[in-house]
C-alpha cells in the first residue's frame, strides 16, 4: 500500500450466464469480497478467473474494463507493479475506444496508474490531464471518482515537492468526504492519512499524529485491525513518532505495523521492505546497532528482490524515496 484505492468505476452487475461451473461475475464477487478482507493475491487469483471467462464469452468493452481494473488494483495491492501496469493499460485502451480520453472513468484510471511506484520521470501531462478532469467533472461526477482523482494528482504533486498545490486537493478531497453520511471508509482513511503525510512535510507534526490517529480508528472500525490498510498510517504515525523524538511510541508502532504486513501482505512485500528499514532507524536512536544492521539488511534485500520482479527497467528503489529518513507510505 499501497498504496491504490479500490473505487468501482462502472456500476456493471448483471444476470449471470448459466454454466455448470462458475462464471465470470461469481469470480469477480469472490475477489471483491478478498480484497476487502485484505487477501490482494487470492483476489487477483479470483479476477483473472473471471477475466479469462468474460473474455472467452466476449462480453461488452464496458464490463471487461472492470475485470481489467480490478486485477490490476489487486496486483497493486500485492506489489506486482509491473502486473499492475499492464492491466490498467488494457483498461485505458478499452475505455479509450469506447468513451475517449477525455472521460472521468480514463481520468480514474490514469491517476491510479500515475501513482504506481514504476512511474517516473516528467509526470506534466498527467498533471494536466487530470486538472482538466476535475474541473470538467467536479460539478457532475461521483464524489468518489472526483476524490481519487483529486488523492492521486496530490500524490504526484508531494513527489515533485509542489506542496501548495498539493493542499487544496487533499483539504478539498477530505471535506467532500466528511460532507457525506455515510463515506466509503477506505476513501475517508486515505484522505486523513494523505493530508497528515503534508502535514509532516509541513512539519506541522502534532497535527501529523492527529491525522494519522484519525486515519487508523476510520480502519480500524471499518475493516478490523488487522487489515492490510492499516500498515500505511502506522507507519507514517511511527515515522512522526521518530521525527519528534518519541522513541518509544515509534517502537511500539513499527512493531505493529511490521506484524500486520507480514501477517497480510507477506515478507516478500514493498512496504514490509520499507517498514524495516524504518524501523532500523529506531533502532539505532534506542542504542540497538547490531539489530539496526540486520534488519535494514533484511529490508534491502527485499527491495532488491521486488525491483528484479518487476523487471529491471522499473525504478521502485526505496532508497530513490530518501534514505535519510524513513519513508512514507500511502495507501
Amino acid at each position: 500500500m499501497r498504496f491504490v484505492l479500490l473505487v468501482l468505476l462502472l456500476a456493471v452487475r448483471s444476470s449471470q450466464a448459466s454454466e455448470t461451473s462458475k462464471g465470470w461475475s461469481d469470480w469477480l464477487s469472490e475477489g471483491e469480497s478478498l480484497s476487502h478482507k485484505g487477501n490482494y493475491s487470492a483476489a487477483a487469483h479470483a479476477f483473472r478467473e473471471a477475466l479469462a471467462i468474460a473474455e472467452r464469452m466476449q462480453i461488452n468493452d464496458r464490463r471487461l474494463v472492470e475485470l481489467h481494473y480490478a486485477l490490476a488494483v489487486a496486483y497493486a495491492e500485492a506489489g506486482q507493479f509491473a502486473e499492475s501496469e499492464s492491466e490498467y493499460r488494457r483498461a485505458l485502451a478499452l475505455v479509450g475506444k469506447v468513451e475517449g480520453q477525455a472521460s472521468l472513468n480514463y481520468a480514474v484510471l490514469l491517476a491510479d496508474m500515475a501513482i504506481l511506484p514504476t512511474q517516473t520521470g516528467n509526470r506534466e501531462e498527467v498533471i494536466a490531464l487530470l486538472r482538466q478532469a476535475i474541473a470538467v467533472n467536479e460539478r457532475t461526477g461521483s464524489i468518489k471518482n472526483i476524490t481519487v482523482i483529486r488523492e492521486c494528482l496530490a500524490r504526484i504533486l508531494r513527489s515533485e515537492k509542489r506542496y501548495q498545490e498539493e493542499e487544496p486537493l487533499l483539504q478539498q478531497a477530505l471535506a467532500d468526504l466528511v460532507k457525506q453520511k455515510a463515506a466509503d471508509p477506505a476513501l475517508l482513511g486515505a484522505a486523513f492519512n494523505n493530508l497528515a503525510v503534508l502535514r509532516f512535510d509541513q512539519e506541522r507534526y502534532q497535527e501529523s499524529v492527529d491525522l494519522q490517529l484519525e486515519s487508523i480508528r476510520v480502519w480500524e472500525t471499518a475493516l478490523g485491525k488487522e487489515h492490510p490498510s492499516l500498515v500505511a498510517p502506522l507507519n507514517n504515525l511511527a515515522t512522526t513518532y521518530l521525527k519528534m523524538a518519541r522513541f518509544d511510541d515509534a517502537d511500539l508502532t513499527y512493531q505493529r505495523a511490521i506484524e500486520v504486513c507480514r501477517r497480510t501482505l507477506g515478507e516478500d512485500h514493498l512496504e514490509y521492505a520499507i517498514l524495516l528499514k524504518n524501523y532500523a532507524h529506531v533502532l539505532r536512536k534506542l542504542g540497538h546497532k547490531r539489530e539496526a544492521k540486520k534488519f535494514q539488511a533484511q529490508g534491502e534485500q527485499i527491495e532488491r528482490e521486488v525491483n528484479r520482479r518487476n523487471g529491471v527497467n522499473s525504478t521502485i528503489s526505496v532508497t530513490a524515496l530518501g534514505s535519510d529518513r524513513p519513508v512514507s507510505l500511502q495507501p
